[in-house]
């Protein structure tokens, strides 16, 4: 071989190496074009998704993370009551001479609490009582008497029924000895019998007569003696009525006395607690203190213990989101660790002009002992969505996060959580909604940073992210 052509041969052809390398670049983007139309998701999966994140929380209010912060919370402040109060007075004016109680004894219904002097109506009262009995042993004494009296007019009847009897029989023998004569008096006319038959026969008939005058007599006296006894029998009987009705008005007067003695007792009229003690034993107390009479014009205060509430001052502007039957959080400024429920009662009918406030009672659901009448508290009203436990401090902690953050179905939830700017998948299981939050019961731990905005355009696993 020629040396030149040896040469030739170890040349380098660089024209067509040019060509092969401009050829390069177009088949790049006409393979990276295919491979999009042929797999958007795949380019996608490349690309990174812009989004907010927020921090998975335990919160024990009802605002959720995310949700703008903790809305204002509606409070007052205020003193302990007793709605059911009473101070008791005595109805009379008199010296007191008993007092059966002292400052924060316990006392039952009917208790008798003071007593006021009642001698003198003691005195008029046993008056009255002997009154009573004289005539109550005055109406024994004419019953009795009434008794006797209709016993003896029984007795009376019956000697009445004897003459009865006896002058129907002297009026037979009377008839038949007038109708022997009537006989015996016309034989005598024909001389058939002596005369003196007929004599004998008109003295029976005088005889008879006389019987029967005499026995007629018998009966108007026995008839007299049963109309005196009648007439003492309506005396007796009109007397035991008078009897009876003046022991009627004793006895009524006696009962108005008795009543009036009650009046010089002074008794708890509920079940309560004696606050305050403004009598003693020896000073003159009288129902209303005059200035002047030196007189006492209450003996106790008495509070119901168990009708004790928190009355407070509601701000006018505010008072339209106190709510009656609501929620409420009650706090004694004695005892600043405490919180004990409570339940509105009732917003009192006025508002003081002076300080533009509405006058709020709430019940307590639960008190200690030791909590007093004028004790400052402070109440805390708590919106119907507040959670469990809030009325009396103990709150649960919940894991809360936005309901946007919430991808999948309710049967399936799950969320993207960020970590080194890549979107992981956490099935997790919910529970209590609340406003724009709900709860995480399982799936995620507090600290958890939870993909919210555009949560939706995570396509898949690991993808990458950027935040706002």
């Amino acid at each position: 071989m020629p040396a030149h052509e040896g040469l030739a041969a170890l040349k380098i052809d660089r024209t067509r190496q040019k060509s092969r390398f401009q050829v390069l670049p177009w088949f790049a983007c006409i393979v990276a074009i295919g491979l999009g139309f042929a797999s958007p998701e795949l380019v996608k999966r490349f690309q990174a998704v812009e989004v907010s994140l927020v921090p998975a929380a335990k919160v024990s209010s009802t605002d959720a993370p995310g949700t703008g912060g903790t809305a204002p919370e509606l409070s007052a402040a205020g003193y302990v009551i007793a709605d059911r109060q009473s101070t008791l007075a005595a109805k009379v004016t008199g010296r007191l001479v008993k007092m059966n109680v002292s400052e924060a004894q316990h006392v039952k219904q009917g208790t008798v609490i003071a007593e006021v002097d009642h001698r003198e109506l003691d005195a008029t009262i046993e008056q009255v009582r002997a009154e009573k009995a004289e005539v109550s042993a005055e109406i024994e004494r004419l019953k009795r008497a009434l008794e006797q009296a209709e016993k003896e007019m029984k007795w009376q009847e019956a000697p009445l029924a004897i003459i009865d009897a006896e002058m129907r029989e002297i009026q037979v023998t009377l008839a038949d000895a007038q109708r022997r004569y009537e006989r015996d008096k016309k034989v005598a006319e024909r001389d058939a019998i002596p005369t003196t038959t007929v004599d004998d026969r008109l003295t029976e008939i005088r005889a008879a007569e006389a019987k029967l005058r005499t026995a007629e007599q018998r009966k108007i006296e026995a008839q007299r003696r049963t109309v005196v006894m009648e007439s003492q029998i309506a005396v007796a009987r009109s007397a035991i009525m008078v009897a009876q009705a003046r022991e009627h008005s004793v006895h009524s007067r006696l009962k108005v006395l008795e009543t009036q003695l009650l009046d010089y007792f002074v008794v708890a009229p509920f079940d309560g607690v004696v606050t305050e003690k403004m009598a003693e034993v020896g000073e003159i107390v009288a129902p209303i203190s005059i200035g002047g009479n030196m007189a006492r014009g209450s003996i106790i205060t008495l509070a119901d213990w168990t009708s004790l509430q928190a009355e407070v001052d509601v701000a006018e502007t505010q008072i339209q989101n106190v709510k009656v039957g609501g929620r409420a959080a009650i706090t004694v400024d004695a005892f600043p660790q405490k919180v004990w429920p409570g339940k509105v009662r009732r917003s009192l009918p006025r508002a003081d002009r002076s300080k533009a406030t509405v006058k709020v009672r709430v019940d307590f659901l639960e008190r200690g002992d030791a909590v007093l009448p004028d004790m400052g508290v402070r109440v805390r009203f708590l919106p119907e969505n507040a959670p469990a436990g809030a009325e009396s401090g103990l709150v649960k902690e919940r894991l809360m996060i936005p309901k946007a953050a919430l991808q999948g179905s309710s049967d399936a939830p799950y969320v993207w959580i960020a970590e080194e700017n890549r979107a992981r998948k956490r099935s997790v299981k919910t529970g209590e909604s609340e406003n724009e939050s709900i709860e995480i019961v399982s799936g995620i731990n507090a600290g958890d940073k939870i993909v919210v905005k555009n949560a939706d355009k995570i396509q898949d696993d690991n993808q990458r992210i950027k935040t706002e």
